[in-house]
């Protein structure tokens, strides 16, 4: 008799890898980053793919054929009657349990890609390798004890080995999650070389350090946090029920006016002295619910000036980037986007805008329309794509795009013009696992020059500041890291901050002494 275990085998791999979509250059961006389905996050999909065709396969043969030889044999029941039905009931079974391990695991694993890399990188790369480790281990524990043992409590035994996976896989993420935290558990600061630093306070959190990295001040309203030269601060308050609280706030923390919903990546004071931030707004499209980001100008007032919606211009900026995920007619991200908790309402960030900047002076202003004084410049994370905008109209005018740019600019943030007219770039390098400041001629993109180094890596957020001396400050977001550099790569201040509750610093913004001390007196 032909073995056909094998084909059918193949077959329910075959009809696994066919729900993904098959362009090397589709994205797969579940409101979370901007992975591409050739780097790692593809390898962990097809892996758990490769293990749910697995899983169902032998759900089938064993509850398809040991149930219905059971039932055959004491019931008398005819095989060819409930065999669909059984196959059928079995294959949904595998189909749930799939689910569970997807919501159970691959969510953690997630957690640890965020962090890989990073100063506890070691940790928790060792428990990706262990928890993908136990899941192969889990799969062939149970085809040697089918083929020595096939009963029927082998489904027992299965679910037992399950619970041992999930529950293992959870210890492994709290508790290394407590090894991030305590690792550092106080700032270290670190002052190489004093007389090429550019002396202020920096801000970060909410908080105002000085270069020693003692706090000089505290505001309650801690994320996005700036301050202008009057001393007022601007700030937001993050509450992920949907209740933030943001506004301009005194120099002792009492409110000027405040506004009660979200904003999110940007507080930017323009130097015609009005505020821009973004918000997002809810959309139908393509059967899903899916945010928006919005523009939004105010003066100091809180009075709104104007609002830019990418809704609105949806088809000017798409064809500038690949397929996403969510325009694909099948998209396999559904069930994360199901489980990710979103700031916002819907289950997927369409564009994710992170960074704003109004060009300033520079000396290209008459050599192309794009480098106008007041164009909008703006970094958009999904796709990798910096624009620049006509102020008035909101045409695009010059754009740099994922390879574009040599080494491909990868989830940047953070974007620039310096005073010379070049592009200043956070690359965050996320499927090459190294970050790189960039300094980009807009009229050739090519690279000008670049700071990387192999321990340098920030997945997700990051952040730079070009210094009035020429140096730059940079925050490292992930590891709760910033340092000041100088043109020649050395450096001059180095901060170190992981006793916060998530390891992280979202952005350390440098002041000049002489305008912060003015408010400290």
């Amino acid at each position: 008799m032909v073995n056909t275990r094998p084909i059918k085998l193949t077959l329910v791999l075959f009809l696994f890898f066919l729900s993904f979509p098959l362009p090397a250059w589709a994205y797969f961006d579940p409101g979370f980053g901007g992975y591409l389905l050739n780097s790692i996050i593809s390898l962990i999909v097809a892996g758990f793919a490769f293990i749910s065709a697995m899983l169902i396969y032998f759900f089938r043969t064993i509850i398809g054929q040991k149930f219905l030889f059971l039932w055959q044999k004491y019931k008398g029941i005819c095989l060819n009657a409930f065999k669909p039905a059984l196959h059928l009931g079995s294959f949904f079974l595998g189909a749930f349990l799939y689910y569970i391990f997807h919501q159970s695991f691959l969510l953690i694993l997630l957690q640890f890609w965020s962090y890989f890399d990073s100063c506890f990188g070691r940790f928790f790369g060792c428990s990706l390798i262990l928890l993908i480790i136990l899941g192969f281990s889990l799969i062939f524990a149970l085809i040697i004890y089918w083929k020595k043992s096939p009963r029927i409590h082998n489904i027992t035994l299965f679910s037992v080995l399950c619970l041992v996976y999930i529950l293992l896989g959870t210890t492994f993420s709290s508790e290394l999650s407590k090894i991030t935290t305590l690792h550092f558990h106080l700032p270290r600061v670190l002052v190489t070389d004093s007389q090429y630093m550019f002396k202020g306070y920096n801000l970060y959190h909410g908080k105002l350090i000085d270069e020693t990295g003692r706090i000089v001040k505290k505001w309650n309203h801690d994320y996005l946090g700036i301050i202008d030269h009057n001393g007022d601060y601007y700030g937001e308050k993050r509450d992920y029920n949907n209740k933030s609280t943001w506004g301009r706030y005194t120099w002792n923390d009492q409110a000027i006016w405040e506004k009660h919903w979200p904003i999110h990546h940007e507080l930017y004071l323009s130097p015609q002295g009005t505020l821009f931030t973004f918000t997002q707004e809810l959309h139908d499209y393509n059967n899903y619910k899916v945010n928006f980001d919005i523009i939004l100008e105010f003066d100091k007032n809180g009075h709104q000036l104007q609002r830019f919606s990418l809704w609105d211009h949806l088809n000017e900026f798409k064809p500038y980037h690949a397929e996403f995920g969510i325009d694909a007619t099948f998209f396999p991200g559904l069930p994360l986007m199901l489980l990710w908790e979103n700031y916002f309402e819907g289950a997927y960030d369409y564009f994710h805008i992170n960074s704003f900047f109004i060009i300033p002076h520079n000396p290209l202003e008459g050599k192309n329309p794009a480098f106008r004084p007041g164009n909008w410049l703006i970094s958009i994370f999904h796709g990798s794509m910096v624009f620049i905008l006509d102020q008035n109209t909101k045409r695009i005018l010059w754009h740099a795009v994922a390879g574009e740019v040599k080494g491909g600019l990868e989830g940047q943030h953070s974007v620039t013009m310096l005073p010379d007219g070049n592009i200043l770039i956070f690359d965050n390098g996320i499927n090459r696992r190294a970050s790189r400041i960039l300094i980009l001629d807009p009229l050739t993109l090519k690279i000008k020059w670049q700071y990387k180094n192999t321990n340098f890596f920030s997945p997700i957020e990051g952040f730079v500041q070009a210094l009035p001396n020429g140096n730059f400050l940079i925050t490292e977001s992930k590891k709760g890291h910033a340092f000041e550099l100088t043109p020649d790569k050395r450096i001059v201040w180095d901060y170190y901050d992981t006793a916060n509750k998530d390891g992280d610093i979202y952005r350390m913004t440098r002041y000049s002494k002489e305008m912060i001390d003015r408010f400290l007196q």
